[in-house]
Order: C-alpha cells, then sequence, then structure tokens
C-alpha cells in the first residue's frame, strides 16, 4: 500500500512539474528593429519597438515608427508612444495604442530565436481596418 501511495504521489507530483508553455525563449524584453509592410508586401513603415523587463508575460514598453512610403491602408502605427502587451507561449500580442479608445493597432506574432514576426491588425471604433505584416529583429 505504501508503495502505491509512492507511486501516485511521485506520478502527481512530476505531472504537475511539467509546463504546458512550449517556449525555451528567455523573455524577450530589449530593443527591436521594427519593419511593417502592407498587404502587398511593400515596405512602409521602419522603427523601433522596446520592451521593458517585466514582471511576469505582461508587456510594457514604447514605440517609434516612421512612414518610409505613402500608405493609404496603413491606419495609426506612426509616430511614436507607449505599448502594452502580453505573451502566450511563444506568441506575442502587442497595442501601439493602447490608451486610444477610438483606434486600436495590434501587433501578432510569434517570438522565435530572437525575432518577432507576424500581423499588425488597425481597427478604428466602427470595426473598420487594414492589415498587412511586420518584422521585428532584436538589436
Amino acid at each position: 500500500m505504501k508503495i502505491l501511495i509512492v507511486s501516485i504521489s511521485t506520478f502527481i507530483f512530476l505531472l504537475l512539474s511539467c509546463s504546458t508553455s512550449k517556449t525555451s525563449e528567455p523573455y524577450p524584453y530589449g530593443s527591436y528593429l521594427y519593419r511593417s509592410y502592407n498587404f502587398l508586401g511593400d515596405l512602409v513603415g521602419e522603427g523601433t519597438l522596446y520592451i521593458s523587463e517585466p514582471d511576469s508575460s505582461i508587456i510594457t514598453g514604447n514605440w517609434q515608427i516612421r512612414k518610409v512610403r505613402e500608405c493609404l491602408n496603413c491606419g495609426a502605427q506612426f509616430g511614436s508612444g507607449i505599448l502594452t502587451g502580453k505573451i502566450q507561449n511563444d506568441s506575442m500580442y502587442i497595442n501601439l495604442n493602447p490608451y486610444d479608445v477610438e483606434i486600436d493597432t495590434e501587433l501578432k506574432g510569434e517570438f522565435s530565436s530572437g525575432n518577432f514576426n507576424g500581423d499588425w491588425h488597425w481597427t478604428n471604433l466602427a470595426g473598420f481596418g487594414f492589415s498587412g505584416t511586420f518584422k521585428a529583429y532584436r538589436q
């Protein structure tokens, strides 16, 4: 009976100590060279994202992105400001306009090998918006 209890206890301990997170990457804080592309794949923005060192999976930081070419379908991703977001497994979700209730510019992507790549989405209060892709390289 003692062997059974010890075996069950060991199994439960091993089961609970396994992580469900699939990432082995260190936390992605630091500076990133950011490039955004429109839906045709043309470079439209270039700048910097800075992610502060966190206490948890919550992301905070700042950004500065300049317009490389005229882009009528790119929304409010140019200029500078603060950012907020979160990390879930190998994915990061960042909002470039967290305190603006009328617009939302989100970056959704995968964090791998020090890079953060994915899609950007801009929507206004009415739900109208645009999207494209981005690549962010850790500096």
